[in-house]
C-alpha cells in the first residue's frame, strides 16, 4: 500500500510538473509574425505618433525636426521616407531617415490624410529593410 501511494504522488508531481511547464510555454509564446507584417505595423505607429506629437503639422510649417527626431528611434535596419503633399498634388515636405541608400527588401507603403489649418494633405510613408551589404 505504502509503496502504491509513493507511485501515486510520484506520478501526480509529474503531472503537475508538465503542467505547469505547459502554461509557461503557452503564456510565453508569440507566434511569428513576418517581416512584412512588422515593418507594416510600426510605419503605421510611427505615423500615428508623428501626427499626434504635432511633427507632421510642424513639417507642413517647415519645421522638419520632429520627423528627423523621430525617425531616429527606427530600429537600424529599417528605412522610411514621409513625404506629404496638398490638395492639389503639390508635394510640401518629404523627409528621409539618414544612411539610408535605394529600396531594399518589404517595400510597405501607407497613407492616410491630414487636415492642417483647414487644409486637406495626404500623408504618404514608405518604410523598407535596408539592403544586406555583401562582404
Amino acid at each position: 500500500m505504502k509503496a502504491f501511494l509513493i507511485t501515486l504522488d510520484a506520478f501526480v508531481a509529474i503531472i503537475l510538473l508538465f503542467s505547469a511547464a505547459f502554461l509557461m510555454y503557452s503564456s510565453s509564446f508569440q507566434p511569428y509574425a513576418p517581416r512584412g507584417v512588422y515593418l507594416k505595423q510600426f510605419t503605421n505607429d510611427m505615423v500615428t505618433v508623428m501626427e499626434k506629437n504635432g511633427d507632421l503639422g510642424s513639417a507642413i510649417a517647415g519645421n522638419t525636426s520632429g520627423m528627423h527626431y523621430m525617425m531616429g528611434f527606427t530600429p537600424q535596419l529599417v528605412c522610411m521616407q514621409v513625404s506629404i503633399t496638398d490638395s492639389a498634388g503639390n508635394r510640401s515636405v518629404t523627409v528621409a531617415k539618414d544612411e539610408c541608400g535605394e529600396y531594399g527588401r518589404e517595400l510597405q507603403v501607407i497613407g492616410r490624410s491630414l487636415v492642417y489649418s483647414g487644409q486637406l494633405y495626404t500623408v504618404k510613408a514608405e518604410a523598407w529593410y535596408k539592403k544586406e551589404q555583401v562582404t
